[in-house]
């Protein structure tokens, strides 16, 4: 499914498909396109460790900040390139002592500022750090036949966070409280199990021992 076919779908339970339409395209793909990112944020998002621009974080020699990706939202692993070493993922509330001293990176911290991470100490050369990260969707859904990012057994759970959003909107044609309620319900309760399913799927499989009858 991709952005064409969800807005055929997505118009056919709200009953918009005559024209004029209550929502126009633009309306609809923008709700689509929150739709896809409200997924993400509800079910830890996108697993990436091969995007460069994402997964890449560069160490700059004498800088104790860096750079990431605004879509990033989890970090789940750094390795330091050179030495493929992992590092510590720390968040700033845990440090009780800061150290600017000159000396080898071991961990990075996060959440100091948006889109920066923060070295535990200031780095004497230039490396690369490699992240695996949860995201959001890189592109924005705007258009026609557009692909999503996001597994395609959950395309059809967006249409719930668009009649959310669309029956918000501020027209005597179109504002529905309890139809925007109720789809937010129902998509919020998807999200929930896709949640539950993923944390399952990372789970490390445990052996069972069996002491007989």
């Amino acid at each position: 499914m991709n952005s064409t076919s969800l807005l055929e779908f997505w118009r056919s339970q709200v009953m918009d498909s005559e024209r004029r339409y209550l929502w126009s395209d633009d309306e609809a793909f923008a709700y689509m396109n929150e739709a896809q990112n409200q997924f993400c944020r509800l079910t830890e998002g996108i697993s990436d460790a091969t995007t460069p621009e994402v997964v890449r974080v560069s160490v700059e020699a004498t800088e104790i900040f860096a750079d990431v990706h605004p879509k990033i939202l989890t970090f789940r692993q750094a390795v330091l390139l050179s030495t493929g070493n992992k590092l510590d993922i720390k968040n700033h509330t845990e440090i009780t002592k800061w150290d600017n001293a000159l000396g080898n990176i071991t961990a990075m911290i996060v959440g100091m500022e948006r889109n920066k991470i923060r070295w535990d100490k200031t780095p004497t050369v230039a490396d690369e750090v490699n992240l695996l990260v949860f995201r959001l969707p890189l592109d924005t859904i705007n258009a026609p036949d557009q692909e999503f990012e996001i597994e395609d057994t959950h395309h059809v759970s967006l249409s719930f966070w668009m009649s959310y959003l669309a029956y918000l909107k501020q027209d005597t044609e179109t504002f529905d409280k309890r139809a925007s309620d109720r789809a937010k319900a129902n998509f919020e309760a998807y999200c929930a199990q896709a949640a539950a399913e993923q944390r399952r799927y990372k789970q490390k499989p445990r052996s069972i021992a069996y002491g007989g009858i």
